[in-house]
């Protein structure tokens, strides 16, 4: 009985074992294209994370400013009611 021997054994293990792997790899539910996707999907998240608390971060500073009533809010009220162009400063009006 050749085939049941020690080292025949071991190698269809193998063999099967990276059957298995490679079906999983292209039909699993974790194959290589949603491992991607899931990458893609982190880095998008982190992104607007991090945009979201500078955006946050920024309101916080205004508002802060704003309850203080620090110069640097009330400059930047001031230079929204009073458009008048400094030198060195460019304004692009959208209408």
């Amino acid at each position: 009985m050749k085939f049941l021997k020690a080292s025949s054994l071991i190698n269809f293990f193998f063999v099967f074992v990276l059957i298995y792997l490679l079906y999983h790899t292209i039909y699993g539910k974790f194959n290589i294209g949603n491992f991607l996707i899931y990458q893609y999907e982190e880095k998008m998240y982190e992104k607007y994370q991090s945009n979201l608390d500078q955006k946050m971060l920024d309101i916080n500073i205004d508002l802060n400013s704003f309850y203080n009533n620090k110069d640097d809010y009330i400059d930047e009220l001031a230079n929204q009611k009073n458009i008048s162009i400094e030198e060195g400063e460019t304004i692009i009006k959208l209408d």
